[in-house]
């Protein structure tokens, strides 16, 4: 395609992150540059918005700064399932009756494999109708559990959340000599990122007794066991588990089967508070359990710097590479960690991400000891900001 001039749409989908406004800021900022585009428009509500022809025009305004601290989605998110066009014929028409109404010619979709899903439909179909568009993705989940790239954005500040938010809680049951079992649960379905992240309180002195990964399988007698043994040692207990952890069957051990989204995806949650009450029930210890939620990707008190810094330049080199012509691709990040933390951006076809999940890697991950080995802090710290972007803490 040769380059034309045309509209913008931007759409966010899925799951919000503290970074997915910041995203949506610098790449508003970087097309109004360009005299290849004339308009921006944004999906209300992802890609219902195509759907319901519920778009709004963006006005550069001082007003939008704000999306710079402001958590959440601010243009409305979704978790819509694009089907197939054999059997979305009429919704898939509907798409491209709004590309041509508003004379959109360059769409960015911010979000993650499910969304890179609906943006590579979108595309495919948009070329098979000859109309002509720049489809770029903008990767987004806390899951870090996009393929091809070192880290999503929003990982890294969800992370950071974590880590910090577990060494407070370390430092309030060391008040005392006799403390609980405190069990703090995070997101993550099948990959253990998040939990793993706080892996780094041990860089402040406060190191958890156990870390649950999906990748790893928890056998629930073998669970009670060290809880005691650790417990009984120290009277004083920190466990850290996904929210997604699964038997040695590859089931999830705690999910709501009636519950399900409409990408098929069991509900779960539940986790920490399933855990503390088992202890209690067995063990008879006092539990307190944290289910961080959307805490964690709602946060902006303590974003990584070095992960917005990054995300105003995805959105600047997606923004570049549409008007090259380039379509139908993800921008990444590539690193190089052997001399401090050096990166560049690059470009994958959506079809590399799109449905396809990244897990931790074995080579993290502490099998029998239920935990998390010391090579994963390598990969992460540099991405909370170094050791500076723990807080301090006494050490007990």
């Amino acid at each position: 395609m040769s380059k034309i001039i045309g509209n913008l749409l931007y759409g966010q989908s899925g799951g919000p992150t503290s970074i997915i406004n910041t995203s949506a800021y610098y790449l508003f900022k970087e097309a109004l540059k360009h005299k290849e585009i004339n308009k921006i428009y944004t999906l209300h509500y992802g890609i219902e918005g195509i759907i319901n022809n519920d778009l709004r025009e963006y006005i550069d305004s001082n007003e939008y700064k704000k999306l710079l601290t402001t958590p959440g989605a601010y243009f409305g998110s979704n978790r819509y399932k694009l089907n197939d066009e054999e059997t979305d014929k009429e919704v898939y028409e509907l798409i491209l009756n709004t590309f041509k109404k508003y004379n959109i010619r360059y769409f960015f979709y911010n979000g993650g494999n499910d969304s890179m899903d609906t943006i590579n439909k979108i595309s495919k179909y948009l070329r098979k109708n000859n109309y002509d568009c720049y489809c770029i993705g903008i990767n987004k989940t806390i899951d870090n559990d996009l393929c091809e790239t070192d880290f999503s954005l929003g990982y890294a500040s969800a992370a950071k959340f974590i880590i910090n938010t577990v060494l407070e809680i370390y430092a309030d049951d060391m008040s005392y000599s006799k403390g609980r079992v405190n069990i703090i649960e995070t997101m993550g379905r099948n990959a253990g990122w998040l939990s793993a992240s706080a892996k780094l309180c041990e860089l402040k002195g406060a190191k958890v007794d156990m870390i649950f990964v999906p990748e790893n399988p928890l056998d629930l007698n073998s669970f009670l066991e060290k809880v005691k043994n650790i417990y009984e040692k120290k009277h004083h207990m920190i466990i850290v588990t996904s929210e997604g952890i699964k038997d040695k069957n590859g089931k999830f051990i705690f999910e709501s089967e009636s519950l399900i989204d409409q990408f098929g995806h069991n509900q779960l949650g539940g986790v920490s508070i399933n855990l503390a009450n088992l202890i209690k029930e067995k063990l008879g210890y006092k539990i307190r359990y944290y289910e961080l939620s959307l805490l964690q990707r709602a946060n902006v008190i303590c974003k990584s710097k070095i992960e917005e810094k990054i995300a105003k330049e995805v959105s600047s080199f997606a923004i570049k590479s549409a008007l090259k012509g380039i379509s139908d691709k993800v921008v990444i990040i590539k690193a190089n960690r052997d001399n401090g933390y050096k990166y560049k951006l690059d470009l994958v076809d959506i079809d590399k991400i799109s449905n396809k999940e990244r897990f931790l890697p074995s080579i993290y991950i502490d099998k029998e000891n239920d935990y998390i080995k010391d090579e994963f802090i390598d990969y992460l710290l540099p991405l909370v900001d170094g050791i500076d972007g723990l807080i301090d803490i006494m050490n007990f």
